[in-house]
């Protein structure tokens, strides 16, 4: 090699070829999600806590009972009051809630003031509830009666004497005799075979029913003639008592008869006619529930 041209190093340079980047982990998009979630908890928290205490009460309620409000306004839906709570027992005290409007607020009257708006909500969904059984148990009775009628022709005419309506007490189930329609043997509470069908027939019904039932018993003005002490008082209690007997034994629950009363003729049908056949009757009412005011 020449003394005037040395030899240079040969210099190879590598470069290393980096794989394609891959897709990054998922796992920051649950952390993200976790992190979004704890912040909707948070403001709904701080939301919740600015509310007024009528407002937390209102939606405690709704999610208890949500079928009582409306999707639209969020406020109680109103509630049939004619046949509830005072009424019951023809009554108004200070705690009557027959006085709200169509608007869900309060009319002229008003509950005592001790009584909680919590309450109040409780009363009406309450009260809702027990005039939605009420009238379901009246259909339900009419086409019983009604296939019965169609089932056995011979109860047909008997049955055009039982009046079902309802009224400020409850469900009223009326056996009112008629000239041609008799429910009990004459002057006696011994109960027709066709009568005890039909007690029969309503006894299934309103056993399903949570309301309590009272039993009453009526005569018309006529004396009773047997001489031997035994009065209109002793019949009508005796046939009130035979319904019970039938009715017990065929469908109410355990307790569920709250009274079996006589009223011989002081409570007429027809009081302008106070010998009318009309007036001898049995009355079996299925009572609204009466909500407790604490």
């Amino acid at each position: 090699m020449a003394e005037g041209n040395p030899e240079q190093p040969i210099i190879i340079k590598k470069r290393k070829k980096h794989a394609p980047h891959g897709h990054h982990g998922g796992a920051w998009k649950v952390a993200y999600a976790d992190f979004v979630t704890a912040m909707m908890a948070f403001f709904l928290v701080m939301w919740i806590l600015g509310l007024s205490q009528q407002s937390k009460k209102n939606m405690a309620q709704y999610f208890k009972d949500p079928g009582v409000f409306s999707f639209k306004t969020g406020k109680a839906l109103p509630v049939d009051l004619k046949m509830v709570t005072a009424k019951y027992d023809g009554t108004k005290g200070e705690n009557s809630v027959d006085n709200y409007t169509e608007k869900g607020g309060e009319g002229s009257g008003s509950l005592s003031n001790k009584t909680s708006d919590s309450s109040k909500v409780q009363i009406m969904v309450e009260s809702k509830q027990d005039s939605t059984r009420i009238t379901k148990l009246e259909q339900k009775l009419s086409e019983q009666l009604k296939d019965l009628a169609n089932g056995q022709p011979s109860l047909k005419d008997l049955l055009s004497s039982l009046k079902v309506e309802i009224t400020n007490e409850g469900l009223r189930i009326e056996m009112v005799e008629s000239k041609d329609n008799v429910f009990f043997q004459v002057g006696s509470a011994n109960l027709t075979k066709e009568a005890v069908e039909i007690l029969k027939r309503v006894a299934e019904e309103v056993g399903k029913m949570p309301n309590y039932v009272n039993i009453e018993g009526h005569t018309d003005s006529r004396p009773y003639g047997n001489g031997k002490g035994y009065s209109n008082w002793e019949l009508s209690s005796d046939r009130a008592n035979a319904a019970r007997k039938i009715l017990e034994t065929n469908g109410l629950w355990e307790g569920q008869m709250a009274s079996v009363s006589g009223y011989a003729d002081r409570n007429l049908r027809s009081p302008e006619n106070p010998f009318d056949v009309s007036n001898r009757r049995v009355s079996i009412l299925v009572k609204f529930q009466k909500s407790k005011i604490n």
